[in-house]
């Protein structure tokens, strides 16, 4: 383009517009190991430990999002959830009272939350992890903008682990697992297969067709 440049235009003057460095997030990034039965308690334990005066909390099912609202609710923690089969105006409403700090807790689905973008939001949990390593990205982005600190705290189940240590991976990152006491995990991890995923004791067509046979024996009185 230069040469080209060079043989068409006429003592052209050159101008350079240096490329400014993209301001890295302040956030903290935590990985918490906890049983799945215990992830309300855990929930509910953290608020009220970390005194947090707001918390996004990331799930991915509508059902999800209205019971872990639910059971705040019940232990004295305002919590309201957002997904997509509250209308427009209940949705708006919602977001209202979060970002006036009437609500303590948002709960809500991945689809409801595009675009949510709230000045001083100190933490995003994920109680259940994203599907994708990219929308791990876009989750943890609503805290820590505009030049301030924010925590990103991840629920890790037994049954989550391997879909973790992908998000990890795709985006370069490294967290030690934490343990809460009083939430110590119990329940036994999955046998990892050799290339990462979980190994099971899924059976062949062979085993499936011969079983279908003496199946099929029985029932004929062989």
């Amino acid at each position: 383009m230069e040469a080209i440049a060079g043989e068409l235009l006429n003592e052209p003057h050159r101008i350079e517009i240096k490329q400014e460095s993209e301001d890295v997030p302040d956030i903290t990034q935590r990985a918490i190991r906890v049983d799945m039965a215990k992830r309300t308690p855990l929930l509910r334990h953290l608020i009220k430990q970390e005194e947090w005066e707001r918390v996004l909390v990331f799930v991915g099912k509508k059902y999800t999002a209205g019971h872990v609202a639910d059971k705040l609710n019940v232990n004295g923690i305002d919590a309201e959830a957002l997904h997509g089969d509250l209308s427009q105006g209940a949705r708006s409403a919602v977001l209202r009272d979060f970002k006036n700090s009437a609500v303590q807790v948002l709960v809500a689905t991945d689809l409801a939350a595009r675009g949510i973008d709230i000045v001083g939001l100190p933490v995003v949990l994920n109680y259940e992890l994203p599907r994708s390593p990219a929308d791990y990205v876009h989750r943890i982005g609503r805290t820590g903008r505009a030049g301030e600190k924010g925590v990103a705290i991840n629920f890790v189940t037994a049954e989550a682990v391997a879909h973790f240590n992908v998000i990890e991976k795709r985006n370069g990152l490294s967290m030690s697992r934490e343990v809460i006491a009083g939430f110590e995990p119990v329940d036994p991890l999955p046998v990892a297969s050799g290339t990462g995923g979980v190994k099971g004791k899924r059976k062949s067509k062979k085993d499936k067709l011969r079983e279908a046979a003496i199946k099929k024996q029985k029932e004929d009185g062989l």
